[in-house]
C-alpha cells in the first residue's frame, strides 16, 4: 500500500526529498547508488536531495574510508523540523501584521444612509484612537439645517474627548453663534473664515469622510491615506493662514 505523503509536502518537503527520505527509511545506511537505483530519480536530483535533507536535519552520513553512506534520521526529528519553522515564521509575524494593519490604505468607500448611518460612521471613524491624535474638520453653511446638524454633532463631542482626540474644525465666519458653546467646553478648537471651504468634510487618521445634508442624509466614508495626507496638509495651510 502506497503512503500518503501529503503531510509532507504541506511542511515543504519536495516530491525529490520525499522520495529519497523514504528510500534511505526502507534501505538504511547506503552509499548514494543504491538511493538513485530503487528512487528511479536522476543522479543529479538525488545529491540535490540528499543536501537539502541534510539541512534540514533529515539526512546524516558516515565516511567509509572516502565513500559517504547516507542514513535517515528519526522520523522524530520532524518534529524538530517544525517547530523550527515555526520559530522562523514567528520572527515574520509582526511583519505580516503589521502590512495587514498598513493595508487599510484599501481606496475603498462605504456609504452610510440617514442621520443614525452617518452617527455610525462617525463611531466606526474613532473606534481604534490613540489618545492626543488629530480631527480635523470643516463646516458648511446649509442653511435652515445648521442647527439640527450642529445638535447632531454635540452628541459627538463627549465621544472624541472621552477619547483624548484634539479636535481642530475650520467653520464659516456666520456659524460662529452655533459653535460659541462647544468653544467654551473646550471640546475642540476652531477658527473662522471667510473663505470658501470643502462642504462637510472630516479627516483622521487614514479616513476622509463627506456628508450631503438634506431630506435624506448621506455620509461617505474613505479609505485612503495618500489622499488624507493631502487634505490634512490643505486643512493645516489653511488653519495657519487665519489669524
Amino acid at each position: 500500500m502506497q503512503m500518503d505523503t501529503k503531510a509532507l509536502e504541506d511542511i515543504g518537503l519536495t516530491n525529490a526529498e520525499i522520495k529519497v527520505y523514504l528510500t534511505l527509511l526502507e534501505i538504511g545506511q547506503t552509499k548514494v547508488g543504491p538511493v538513485i537505483e530503487k528512487s528511479d530519480l536522476q543522479s543529479s536530483v538525488v545529491h540535490n536531495a540528499i543536501h537539502k535533507l541534510q539541512d534540514k536535519g533529515l539526512v546524516n552520513y558516515i565516511k567509509k574510508g572516502k565513500i559517504k553512506h547516507y542514513k535517515a534520521t528519526s522520523p522524530n526529528n520532524f518534529m524538530d523540523f517544525i517547530e523550527e519553522k515555526k520559530k522562523n515564521f514567528e520572527k515574520i509575524l509582526p511583519e505580516l501584521l503589521l502590512k495587514q494593519k498598513l493595508a487599510k490604505e484599501r481606496n475603498e468607500a462605504e456609504v452610510y444612509i440617514g442621520f443614525k448611518g452617518i452617527m455610525n460612521l462617525l463611531l466606526e471613524v474613532i473606534k481604534d484612537t490613540k489618545k492626543g491624535e488629530e480631527f480635523y474638520f470643516f463646516s458648511s453653511d446649509f442653511e435652515p439645517m445648521n442647527e439640527k446638524i450642529q445638535d447632531f454633532f454635540r452628541k459627538y463631542d463627549p465621544k472624541r474627548k472621552g477619547k483624548g482626540l484634539v479636535v481642530k474644525g475650520i467653520v464659516p465666519l456666520n456659524l460662529k453663534p452655533l459653535f460659541q458653546d462647544r468653544i467654551k467646553k473646550k471640546v475642540m478648537q476652531v477658527k473662522f473664515t471667510e473663505q470658501i471651504l470643502p462642504p462637510h468634510m472630516g479627516i483622521f487618521q487614514d479616513k476622509i469622510f463627506l456628508f450631503m445634508w438634506g431630506e435624506k442624509p448621506v455620509g461617505y466614508l474613505i479609505y485612503s491615506k495618500q489622499l488624507a495626507d493631502r487634505y490634512k496638509q490643505f486643512f493645516n495651510a489653511m488653519w495657519n493662514s487665519i489669524k
